[in-house]
Protein backbone atom coordinates (compact mmCIF):
# COMPACT_ATOMS: atom_id res chain seq x y z
CA UNK A 1 0.00 0.00 0.00
CA UNK A 2 1.08 3.62 -0.50
CA UNK A 3 2.77 4.68 2.72
CA UNK A 4 0.87 6.87 5.15
CA UNK A 5 2.34 8.94 7.95
CA UNK A 6 0.94 9.86 11.36
CA UNK A 7 -0.60 13.25 12.06
CA UNK A 8 2.09 15.84 12.67
CA UNK A 9 4.85 14.08 10.76
CA UNK A 10 6.24 15.70 7.63
CA UNK A 11 8.48 14.31 4.94
CA UNK A 12 8.94 17.75 3.38
CA UNK A 13 11.14 19.63 5.83
CA UNK A 14 12.42 22.14 5.04
CA UNK A 15 9.27 23.30 3.33
CA UNK A 16 9.79 23.99 -0.41
CA UNK A 17 8.98 27.39 -1.84
CA UNK A 18 7.81 26.07 -5.19
CA UNK A 19 6.12 22.96 -6.51
CA UNK A 20 6.83 21.66 -10.01
CA UNK A 21 3.78 19.66 -11.08
CA UNK A 22 3.39 17.03 -13.79
CA UNK A 23 0.17 17.03 -15.82
CA UNK A 24 -0.83 13.68 -17.38
CA UNK A 25 -1.94 11.13 -14.75
CA UNK A 26 -1.12 13.64 -11.99
CA UNK A 27 -3.32 16.67 -12.64
CA UNK A 28 -5.48 15.47 -15.50
CA UNK A 29 -6.55 12.15 -16.98
CA UNK A 30 -8.08 10.78 -20.16
CA UNK A 31 -11.32 12.35 -21.30
CA UNK A 32 -13.22 9.19 -22.23
CA UNK A 33 -15.98 11.09 -24.05
CA UNK A 34 -13.53 12.90 -26.30
CA UNK A 35 -11.41 9.84 -27.08
CA UNK A 36 -14.49 7.74 -27.81
CA UNK A 37 -15.76 10.44 -30.17
CA UNK A 38 -12.43 10.47 -32.02
CA UNK A 39 -12.49 6.67 -32.23
CA UNK A 40 -16.02 6.77 -33.65
CA UNK A 41 -14.93 9.27 -36.29
CA UNK A 42 -12.26 6.75 -37.28
CA UNK A 43 -14.78 3.92 -37.49
CA UNK A 44 -14.29 2.24 -34.10
CA UNK A 45 -17.13 2.27 -31.57
CA UNK A 46 -16.12 2.19 -27.88
CA UNK A 47 -17.76 3.37 -24.67
CA UNK A 48 -16.27 6.39 -22.87
CA UNK A 49 -16.33 4.53 -19.56
CA UNK A 50 -14.41 1.65 -21.17
CA UNK A 51 -11.72 4.08 -22.32
CA UNK A 52 -11.30 5.42 -18.80
CA UNK A 53 -11.14 1.88 -17.38
CA UNK A 54 -8.51 1.03 -19.99
CA UNK A 55 -6.40 3.91 -18.70
CA UNK A 56 -5.98 2.15 -15.36
CA UNK A 57 -5.10 -1.19 -17.00
CA UNK A 58 -2.51 0.43 -19.27
CA UNK A 59 -0.88 2.27 -16.41
CA UNK A 60 -0.48 -1.07 -14.61
CA UNK A 61 0.82 -2.82 -17.73
CA UNK A 62 3.37 -0.12 -18.49
CA UNK A 63 4.52 0.53 -14.95
CA UNK A 64 8.16 1.47 -14.69
CA UNK A 65 10.38 -1.21 -13.17
CA UNK A 66 13.51 -0.67 -11.14
CA UNK A 67 16.50 -0.68 -13.46
CA UNK A 68 14.46 -0.17 -16.64
CA UNK A 69 13.99 3.59 -17.04
CA UNK A 70 11.01 4.75 -19.08
CA UNK A 71 11.32 7.63 -21.54
CA UNK A 72 8.04 8.38 -23.28
CA UNK A 73 8.74 11.52 -25.31
CA UNK A 74 12.17 11.28 -26.91
CA UNK A 75 10.37 11.32 -30.29
CA UNK A 76 7.76 13.82 -29.13
CA UNK A 77 5.59 11.01 -27.78
CA UNK A 78 4.61 9.70 -31.20
CA UNK A 79 5.45 6.01 -30.71
CA UNK A 80 4.40 5.92 -27.06
CA UNK A 81 1.05 7.57 -27.65
CA UNK A 82 0.30 5.54 -30.76
CA UNK A 83 0.88 2.32 -28.85
CA UNK A 84 -1.10 3.55 -25.83
CA UNK A 85 -4.14 4.60 -27.83
CA UNK A 86 -4.15 1.35 -29.82
CA UNK A 87 -3.90 -0.72 -26.63
CA UNK A 88 -6.71 1.32 -25.06
CA UNK A 89 -9.02 0.57 -27.98
CA UNK A 90 -8.16 -3.13 -27.84
CA UNK A 91 -9.17 -3.21 -24.15
CA UNK A 92 -12.60 -1.77 -24.84
CA UNK A 93 -14.14 -4.97 -26.19
CA UNK A 94 -14.15 -3.99 -29.84
CA UNK A 95 -13.93 -6.75 -32.46
CA UNK A 96 -11.94 -4.65 -34.94
CA UNK A 97 -8.67 -6.05 -36.24
CA UNK A 98 -5.24 -4.66 -35.37
CA UNK A 99 -4.89 -2.69 -38.60
CA UNK A 100 -8.20 -0.91 -38.00
CA UNK A 101 -7.26 -0.17 -34.40
CA UNK A 102 -3.88 1.18 -35.51
CA UNK A 103 -5.55 3.56 -37.97
CA UNK A 104 -8.00 4.71 -35.29
CA UNK A 105 -5.15 5.18 -32.81
CA UNK A 106 -3.30 7.33 -35.36
CA UNK A 107 -6.44 9.42 -35.83
CA UNK A 108 -6.85 9.88 -32.06
CA UNK A 109 -3.19 10.91 -31.82
CA UNK A 110 -3.64 13.47 -34.58
CA UNK A 111 -6.68 14.96 -32.83
CA UNK A 112 -4.76 14.95 -29.54
CA UNK A 113 -2.10 17.13 -31.17
CA UNK A 114 -4.86 19.64 -31.91
CA UNK A 115 -6.58 19.46 -28.49
CA UNK A 116 -4.98 17.54 -25.65
CA UNK A 117 -7.17 14.59 -24.56
CA UNK A 118 -5.70 14.47 -21.02
CA UNK A 119 -8.38 16.96 -19.93
CA UNK A 120 -10.40 15.22 -17.22
CA UNK A 121 -9.34 16.98 -14.02
CA UNK A 122 -8.61 14.53 -11.21
CA UNK A 123 -11.04 14.50 -8.31
CA UNK A 124 -9.98 17.06 -5.71
CA UNK A 125 -7.19 18.51 -7.85
CA UNK A 126 -8.72 21.95 -8.39
CA UNK A 127 -9.22 22.28 -4.63
CA UNK A 128 -5.72 20.96 -3.92
CA UNK A 129 -4.15 23.58 -6.18
CA UNK A 130 -6.29 26.31 -4.63
CA UNK A 131 -5.18 25.30 -1.13
CA UNK A 132 -1.51 25.10 -2.10
CA UNK A 133 -1.65 28.47 -3.82
CA UNK A 134 -3.44 30.07 -0.86
CA UNK A 135 -0.74 28.69 1.46
CA UNK A 136 1.90 30.58 -0.50
CA UNK A 137 3.45 27.84 -2.60
CA UNK A 138 4.59 28.94 -6.03
CA UNK A 139 3.36 26.52 -8.67
CA UNK A 140 4.76 25.61 -12.08
CA UNK A 141 3.96 22.87 -14.57
CA UNK A 142 6.75 20.68 -15.95
CA UNK A 143 5.24 18.25 -18.45
CA UNK A 144 6.33 15.92 -21.21
CA UNK A 145 3.75 16.80 -23.82
CA UNK A 146 3.30 17.91 -27.41
CA UNK A 147 2.93 21.66 -27.10
CA UNK A 148 -0.74 21.52 -26.09
CA UNK A 149 -0.66 21.49 -22.29
CA UNK A 150 -0.96 25.21 -21.63
CA UNK A 151 -4.04 25.59 -23.85
CA UNK A 152 -5.64 22.55 -22.24
CA UNK A 153 -5.02 23.88 -18.74
CA UNK A 154 -6.66 27.16 -19.76
CA UNK A 155 -9.70 25.30 -21.09
CA UNK A 156 -10.20 23.21 -17.94
CA UNK A 157 -9.64 26.14 -15.56
CA UNK A 158 -6.30 25.18 -14.00
CA UNK A 159 -3.91 27.55 -15.77
CA UNK A 160 -4.43 30.49 -13.32
CA UNK A 161 -2.83 28.49 -10.51
CA UNK A 162 0.55 28.29 -12.29
CA UNK A 163 3.18 30.97 -12.71
CA UNK A 164 4.62 29.19 -15.72
CA UNK A 165 4.05 26.12 -17.88
CA UNK A 166 7.09 24.23 -19.18
CA UNK A 167 5.95 21.86 -21.96
CA UNK A 168 8.63 19.64 -23.50
CA UNK A 169 7.06 20.09 -26.92
CA UNK A 170 7.57 23.84 -26.64
CA UNK A 171 10.97 24.10 -24.93
CA UNK A 172 12.65 21.20 -26.75
CA UNK A 173 13.82 19.35 -23.65
CA UNK A 174 12.26 16.16 -22.29
CA UNK A 175 12.03 14.87 -18.72
CA UNK A 176 14.17 13.41 -17.18
CA UNK A 177 16.83 15.62 -18.77
CA UNK A 178 18.08 18.38 -16.49
CA UNK A 179 17.42 21.27 -18.86
CA UNK A 180 13.63 21.11 -18.64
CA UNK A 181 13.74 21.41 -14.85
CA UNK A 182 16.34 24.17 -15.03
CA UNK A 183 14.04 26.13 -17.34
CA UNK A 184 11.34 25.99 -14.67
CA UNK A 185 13.77 27.06 -11.94
CA UNK A 186 15.08 29.92 -14.06
CA UNK A 187 11.57 31.20 -14.75
CA UNK A 188 10.77 31.07 -11.02
CA UNK A 189 14.21 32.50 -10.15
CA UNK A 190 14.71 29.81 -7.51
CA UNK A 191 17.42 27.29 -6.70
CA UNK A 192 16.93 23.53 -6.94
CA UNK A 193 16.85 23.20 -3.15
CA UNK A 194 13.81 25.48 -3.00
CA UNK A 195 11.65 23.32 -5.28
CA UNK A 196 9.88 19.98 -5.12
CA UNK A 197 8.62 17.97 -8.13
CA UNK A 198 5.44 15.91 -7.95
CA UNK A 199 4.42 13.52 -10.73
CA UNK A 200 3.59 9.90 -11.55
CA UNK A 201 6.67 8.43 -13.29
CA UNK A 202 9.87 7.52 -11.40
CA UNK A 203 12.37 8.33 -14.16
CA UNK A 204 10.70 11.53 -15.37
CA UNK A 205 9.44 12.92 -12.09
CA UNK A 206 11.77 11.57 -9.39
CA UNK A 207 15.21 10.61 -10.70
CA UNK A 208 15.32 13.36 -13.31
CA UNK A 209 14.78 16.26 -10.90
CA UNK A 210 16.79 14.64 -8.11
CA UNK A 211 19.86 14.61 -10.37
CA UNK A 212 19.62 18.40 -10.31
CA UNK A 213 19.05 18.55 -6.55
CA UNK A 214 15.26 18.95 -6.67
CA UNK A 215 13.30 16.90 -4.15
CA UNK A 216 10.41 14.78 -5.38
CA UNK A 217 7.16 13.06 -4.47
CA UNK A 218 5.26 10.45 -6.46
CA UNK A 219 1.56 10.12 -7.21
CA UNK A 220 1.13 6.33 -7.19
CA UNK A 221 -2.59 5.45 -6.94
CA UNK A 222 -2.11 1.80 -7.91
CA UNK A 223 0.87 1.22 -5.58
CA UNK A 224 3.14 0.30 -8.47
CA UNK A 225 6.38 1.92 -7.34
CA UNK A 226 7.17 0.84 -3.79
CA UNK A 227 10.85 0.65 -4.81
CA UNK A 228 11.06 4.41 -5.40
CA UNK A 229 12.68 6.10 -2.35
CA UNK A 230 10.39 9.14 -2.09
CA UNK A 231 7.05 9.87 -0.43
CA UNK A 232 4.18 8.31 -2.43
CA UNK A 233 0.54 9.34 -2.47
CA UNK A 234 -2.69 8.06 -3.99
CA UNK A 235 -3.40 11.44 -5.60
CA UNK A 236 -2.45 15.10 -5.64
CA UNK A 237 -5.02 15.93 -2.95
CA UNK A 238 -3.37 13.55 -0.50
CA UNK A 239 0.02 15.07 -1.32
CA UNK A 240 -1.40 18.55 -0.62
CA UNK A 241 -2.92 17.35 2.65
CA UNK A 242 0.45 16.25 3.99
CA UNK A 243 2.35 19.26 2.69
CA UNK A 244 -0.14 21.61 4.30
CA UNK A 245 -0.37 19.73 7.60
Amino acid sequence: MVASYHEGQSRFAPRPRALLVDVGFTLTFWDGERIAAHAAAAGVTVAPAAIERAETIIRTETRELEGTPMRTHDDGGRRYLGDVFQRALSLCGTSEDDATLARAAAYIHARHLEKNVWRRVGAGNHDALARLSAAGFRLAVVSNSEGTVEAMLEEVGLRPFFETVVDSGVVGSVKPDARIFQIALDRLQLSASEALMVGDLPTADVFGPRALGIRAALVDPHDLHAWVPVPRFPDLAAFADELLR
